[in-house]
Parts: structure tokens; sequence; C-alpha cells
């Protein structure tokens, strides 16, 4: 009899542990570094499945089907992965702000004009691209060193490396071709960073 006992409450302690939220104690798979964030040319860019992590946690997938939406009825072909576009910066991990950010309704058309210029114009030059900073908050912008008015803060502007490894002398030269051909027609604002890192807006022409 006080063997059964013992059974039983060795068969109930069981039930009660698995009785708790699977989620919290299993995993369906072994995760690494890699699966949430892939560096690209020293930058350390979230990955598809961490956007759709964060959409999730904010229930935000209808706000992103609605600008991908307005995006692709505006002539984005969709050569820049939209996710990146809404992405702050990669430096997220040190300054525990949020990957990414939904933009204001108003300011939509700015980066519309921003990536189909990149599209259009650039990308066939350069070669694919990566955005590693779209969509800014004016707490991101702040802690991340950003100007006071950036035209991050306006969903105008995005800083891009190459997805190649290139020389930078190269790729400046292409960039600097491309502003004096076409950047005064497109309001092309253009800065030339440390790395292979760049930014392009169409706010204002000028260079930097």
């Amino acid at each position: 009899m006080k063997s059964l006992t013992f059974v039983l409450a060795g068969i109930l302690f069981s039930s009660l542990c698995f009785a708790r939220i699977p989620a919290l104690y299993e995993s369906k798979l072994k995760m690494t570094q890699a699966d949430i964030v892939i560096e690209v040319n020293g930058y350390n860019v979230p990955t598809r499945d961490a956007f759709e992590g964060w959409m999730l946690i904010n229930q935000a997938t209808p706000d992103v089907i609605k600008i991908r939406d307005y995006f692709f009825s505006n002539g984005v072909k969709g050569k820049l992965p939209l996710y990146l576009v809404l992405l702050q910066g990669t430096d997220w991990r040190l300054n525990k702000k949020s990957l990414f950010v939904l933009p204001n309704r108003k300011h939509w058309d700015n980066m519309i004009r921003t990536v189909r210029l990149i599209e259009e114009e650039v990308i066939p030059v350069t070669g694919d691209l990566v955005p590693v900073s779209g969509e800014r908050s004016q707490e991101y912008n702040a802690i991340s060193g950003g100007a006071k008015k950036s035209k991050h803060l306006n969903f105008c502007a995005m800083d891009l490396v190459p997805e190649k490894a290139t020389s930078r002398k190269d790729l400046h030269k292409k960039l600097l071709k491309i502003h004096r051909s076409i950047g005064r027609q497109y309001k092309m604002g253009l800065g030339l960073y440390s790395g292979l890192r760049f930014h392009i807006d169409t706010c204002g022409f000028r260079q930097w």
C-alpha cells in the first residue's frame, strides 16, 4: 500500500510538471545567433525571423501589411527587404531600444521616393544593398548619435552597406558619380561614412 502511494505521488508530480506552459520550458528547435542576426560587412543585421517575432509581440502585422501594400502600389519593386527599411539601426543590442519602429503615415511618401531612387539608380550601379538604418524614433536617434534634424526622423533617409565585400574607394567613386549625375534631380542627400556604410535620402540635394 505504501509503495502504491509512492507511485501515485510520483505520477501526480510528473503531471504537474507537464501541466506547466510548455512554450516557456521547451524549445522547438535549437536557435543560434545566426537565426536572429547576421553579420554584413561589419554590421549585425537582424534576420526576417527576428522581425516576425517583433511583429507578433507588438501586434504590428496589420500595420506592416498596410505599409507593404502602399509601397508596392506606388512603384516600389521590393529590391530592398521592407522589414530592414523599418530597422532603426544596428546598435540596438547595446542601447536596449526596439530594433524596429512603425513610421508616421504622413512620412510614407518620403521613403517611397528614397527607396525608388535606390532601386532604380543606385543598385544597378553598386549591386545589391542591405539597409542598416531607416526610420528612427527621436529617442533612438539621440542615443545613437544622430543629428537633431536627421532625415531618418521623417522616414526619408536610409543608411546602407553593400551585400558583397567591395573596396571603399570603388564604392565611393560610384556613389559620387551617381550624385553628380542625378542628385539634384532627385533632391538626393549623400553621406559617406566610415567603412562601407553610406547614407541616402531625397529630402535635400547635398553631400558630406
